[in-house]
């Protein structure tokens, strides 16, 4: 966990520097967080998601090649990240291509031009002081040509749990809405 202080610190400094715009704060701080958490569980960063909660929606803040996507209503049922929004609870599943899920943002093409579909997902939702903000999702995805690695454990979603806390009021400090 000292890893996460580093990059608490880091981006404690990130939010109270006048040097850059809010606008370029929020990305910097997100992609940072982004990346830690995909270095963290060892998936890409288009497999890492970060949602925040808009009214009554959700929007992405992360990747950024869905940040202009669609919102979602948090009173949808097959969006996952709704339902971990509303009920706080946590999910963990290494067979998400077997269950009825929303796959509309699987198949917004990625940087590289590709969609990919996600095979495994764990997620949480991010609060701060007993109010949820938002989720955040680690996911596997799979390729035509490549399989999508080792399956996620309740250690791995523990984890996500904490860094998920932990990661939460800074990311409250930089999100725009």
């Amino acid at each position: 966990m000292n890893d996460v202080n580093d990059l608490i610190e880091e981006l404690r400094t990130l939010i109270t520097t006048s040097e850059i715009s809010a606008e370029e704060r929020f990305q910097v701080a997100v992609q940072r967080v982004a990346g830690f958490l995909a270095a963290a569980f060892g998936v890409e960063q288009a497999e890492v998601a970060i949602l925040w909660n808009r009214g009554n929606t959700l929007s992405f803040l992360w990747p950024d090649f869905l940040a202009e996507a669609k919102e979602m209503s948090v009173k949808s049922k097959l969006p996952i990240a709704a339902r971990i929004f509303r009920s706080g609870d946590s999910f963990l599943d290494n067979r998400l291509q077997q269950r009825e899920h929303m796959v509309e943002y699987e198949y917004v093409k990625e940087a590289d031009g590709e969609s990919r579909r996600i095979w495994k997902m764990m997620g949480a939702a991010i609060a701060v002081d007993g109010q949820r903000l938002g989720v955040v999702q680690i996911s596997r995805k799979r390729s035509a040509f490549s399989e999508p690695g080792p399956d996620f454990t309740p250690g791995d979603l523990e984890l996500l749990e904490k860094l998920a806390a932990r990661l939460g009021p800074s990311l409250q400090a930089v999100v725009p809405f």
